[in-house]
């Protein structure tokens, strides 16, 4: 109940907090069939409650033991559907209870629950994938020595974030083949030690084959300025938030491949190139979005910053306590960056959903279910809101770009040309 209640709110939030989310290939699901959804762990929790909202069906979730020590959030996490596994980190003495962890799964597996599983067993925000343990695996084995064949699928799920630890990020999900256990059925009475193996790489490529890898952290800065070139050169849509082309990701993942492929001069060669190029769009003060997008300045995009100045300002002064808080608090009390935008993503969601109550209750005693109304406006207007500063910031960047002299300007776009060529 209070599982189905919370999901659509936190929809909603993450289509307030990611300023667009691709989701691909969700009907590789095999729905009705027993399912482990393995996810590669970039944030604390962000990941798990994308895949919790906008999945077509009810998840479980194992996480990490030492989060249900209290017993009030033991109680509220059980009914979000989630389960402890308990890893060394909290103690040898803690390990035995997880047995009835796996006895679960196997039972939830046999009833075709779906079981969402972390593999790599720990979270760090970076662009690559680490070593997958083989718990997915037992966990998959164990429910088919206990109850047989019962068609159980392992389906890996790329996750990918722009920038994982900003607000208004983009948020990209990739739904990879189904992993058929029965095809490991013969080998496992062979061996069961080395199919555990194989089923665990299995995994291990099911998931670099969805993700955005950068292979080595000295090459992210590369990467990402190659990502800015790219992005700064589509046309993004903002409706709807929830999209299913695959085409950002796949764009990504071939521009960081590329790199990864690329001698080490190479890299260096145009790593310095990079650099000079964004040395000198800081130098005469404008950013690449407005050279590669000057006509975002245009007249008929002032008269619509202008009409919708009002609507704006409405919408801002109802959501901006909530959200500003929510970032401050997640500023001056978190302090692991893969905790600080999940964080900002829960106080800013509670906040929200006790406003909401409060305006519901006393709108309705006094406006009847009017108030109903405008709280679905309230929620709009902050979505606009949001819009409009984004579009706002856009077109004073291209703004900028018409003070510059039209010499300097044609000598950083054949720069900017070198890089379009390189990642086209």
């Amino acid at each position: 109940m209070i599982y189905s209640t919370v999901r659509p709110i936190a929809a909603l939030a993450l289509k307030i907090f990611f300023r667009k989310i691709y989701f691909t290939h969700r009907e590789r699901l095999p729905i009705g069939k027993p399912m482990i959804i393995a996810i590669n762990h970039p944030t604390a929790f962000i990941e798990p409650c994308v895949c919790a909202c906008f999945l077509p069906t009810k998840l479980y979730f194992l996480v990490r033991g030492d989060l249900f020590k209290k017993d009030l959030f033991k109680k509220m996490l059980n009914v979000l559907h989630m389960v402890p596994i308990y890893r060394m980190q909290e103690g040898y003495h803690q390990l035995k209870k997880n047995e009835a962890t796996f006895d679960f799964c196997y039972q939830a597996l046999d009833e075709k629950k779906p079981i969402v599983i972390l593999p790599e067993g720990r979270t760090i925000q970076e662009k690559r994938l680490r070593p997958i343990q083989k718990g997915l695996a037992r966990i998959a084995f164990g429910t088919y020595e206990k109850y047989g064949d019962t068609d159980l699928h392992i389906i890996p799920i790329g996750v990918n974030f722009t920038q994982a630890d900003q607000f208004r990020s983009v948020a990209m999900f990739e739904v990879g083949e189904p992993i058929r256990l029965k095809d490991y059925y013969d080998a496992y009475q062979e061996n069961p030690q080395k199919t555990i193996r194989q089923v665990t790489t299995k995994v291990k490529e099911g998931l670099e084959n969805h993700i955005v890898s950068i292979d080595k952290k000295e090459d992210e800065y590369l990467v990402e300025s190659l990502f800015i070139i790219y992005r700064n050169g589509q046309k993004e849509k903002i409706i709807p938030t929830l999209s299913e082309d695959p085409q950002p990701l796949n764009a990504e993942r071939r521009i960081a491949n590329m790199v990864n492929q690329m001698p080490e001069s190479e890299k260096e060669n145009w790593s310095n190139k990079i650099k000079q190029y964004f040395y000198n769009l800081e130098k005469n003060k404008i950013d690449d979005l407005g050279l590669q997008q000057p006509e975002l300045s245009a007249s008929k995009n002032l008269f619509a910053l202008a009409v919708g100045f009002i609507p704006f300002l409405i919408g801002y002064g109802i959501n901006y306590p909530a959200f500003k808080y929510a970032q401050y608090f997640s500023l001056t009390n978190v302090k692991r960056l893969e905790f600080k935008a999940p964080v900002a993503l829960a106080v800013a969601l509670v906040l929200n959903i006790v406003i909401a109550l409060l305006i519901l209750t006393v709108g309705v005693f006094f406006w009847g279910w009017w108030a109903v109304l405008f709280l679905l406006g309230a929620f709009y207007l902050g979505k606009f809101a949001l819009a409009y500063l984004e579009f706002w910031q856009k077109y004073k960047k291209a703004k900028t770009v018409q003070k510059v002299d039209a010499s300097i300007l044609e000598k950083l776009k054949i720069e900017r040309k070198k890089f379009e060529k390189l990642i086209m």
